[in-house]
């Protein structure tokens, strides 16, 4: 029969620790943290059970203010081996992620352990790291990382497109918006690196320049599109890091430059933090969100990056991000339409010192 799958009970740490003493020969929990474990708010403990009897078990952590959650630990006793019970874990466990709004799950694993290994590459995990020494014995670890997706299927109406270049996420968000509202367009990387032209506030002394709302906006207008920004701060923008005075000069007037042909444009400014009703109600109305985030949650850089709300499921915000990490085997699987909880959207969706917020709703004009 299959393991039925519930949340541990006090009254299980006796059989836990059973399994763990025969299971692992070294790094085991005890009897005492199985029992804070249980007990613990940011964290869930589930038993895999069969006819009654406790035969496996998984343990996630949840980080408060973060959209990631942590597989601690998962295991099944030697005498139920075989049965696919660590697979219905695993799946619990990412269920239980998912519940509590994180959008992604990492674990780590004995390098030797290719079986363990094989179950999560085939489920859908990606490696991200490798950690020298880290068990007792002295064991390397890998880090893996699978993004949750509960029922949002990875399929969607809204074209996908891939950045070719570290510098280019606001184009390509751009170019997915316009394949979604003309599907004779399609978009290449010669549209990209022309986009980025038009919309950057390009300045070559320490590497290519990113994009601002207001050039991304200007862009989106000369290219079919309507635009309104939000944007929570007057004035030039990314400069709080640039120590050079020509390069704040340049950055500074291409801005005035984008302001002026803004207004010229009769694009509309709501000088405010936007709020994620506001995200809301343009989805609502058929509209894609361009959005600056901090790139620190989505892949450890605390960066400005521009990703695509395309839809909204009631308790998380769709996103396209362009940008896929090939060098953590990622795949457009992993940033086409991932959902992400309100809570962490908004918290992903500023940027710098200041907590700047820009979005740019984009429909067809």
């Amino acid at each position: 029969m299959p393991a039925e799958i519930r949340k541990a009970r006090a009254s299980d740490v006796d059989d836990l620790a059973a399994i763990e003493n025969a299971v692992f020969a070294g790094d085991r929990i005890s009897r005492r943290s199985f029992r804070k474990l249980i007990e613990r708010e940011t964290a869930e403990t589930l038993i895999g059970e069969c006819d009654g009897k406790v035969a496996g078990y998984a343990i996630v952590l949840f980080r408060k203010g973060s959209g990631v959650a942590r597989l601690y630990s998962i295991a099944v006793g030697l005498e139920f081996g075989g049965q696919g019970i660590g697979r219905l874990l695993l799946e619990a466990a990412e269920d239980a992620a998912f519940e509590h709004g994180r959008m992604m799950l990492r674990l780590e694993v004995r390098e030797d352990n290719h079986r363990a290994i094989r179950i999560y590459e085939q489920g859908g995990y990606r490696k991200i790291g490798r950690e020298p020494g880290y068990y007792e014995d002295g064991q390397t670890a890998l880090r893996y990382e699978k993004t949750l997706r509960g029922d949002v299927p990875i399929a969607t109406k809204v074209p996908f497109y891939q950045q070719t270049c570290e510098f280019t996420c606001g184009p390509c968000c751009l170019m997915m918006a316009m394949a979604n509202f003309d599907r004779g367009f399609v978009p290449d990387p010669v549209m990209e690196i022309r986009l980025w032209r038009e919309a950057t506030t390009v300045f070559m002394m320490s590497g290519p320049g990113g994009c601002e709302p207001f050039g991304l906006a200007v862009s989106a207008h000369e290219s079919g599109l309507s635009a309104e920004i939000f944007v929570s701060f007057y004035g030039a923008l990314f400069l709080q890091s640039v120590r050079s005075e020509e390069k704040r000069r340049v950055m500074e007037l291409a801005q005035v430059d984008f302001r002026r042909r803004a207004e010229a444009y009769g694009i509309p400014v709501e000088y405010r933090s936007f709020a994620i009703d506001d995200i809301r109600a343009a989805i609502a109305q058929g509209k894609l969100v361009l959005v600056l985030i901090s790139g620190f949650l989505m892949f450890g850089k605390k960066v400005p990056h521009w990703v695509l709300a395309i839809g909204d499921d009631g308790d998380h915000i769709l996103i396209h991000d362009p940008w896929v990490e090939d060098e953590k085997e990622e795949t457009i699987l992993d940033a086409a339409n991932i959902p992400v909880p309100y809570g962490i959207f908004m918290n992903m969706a500023q940027f710098g010192r200041d907590g700047l917020r820009a979005a740019i709703i984009l429909g067809k004009r």
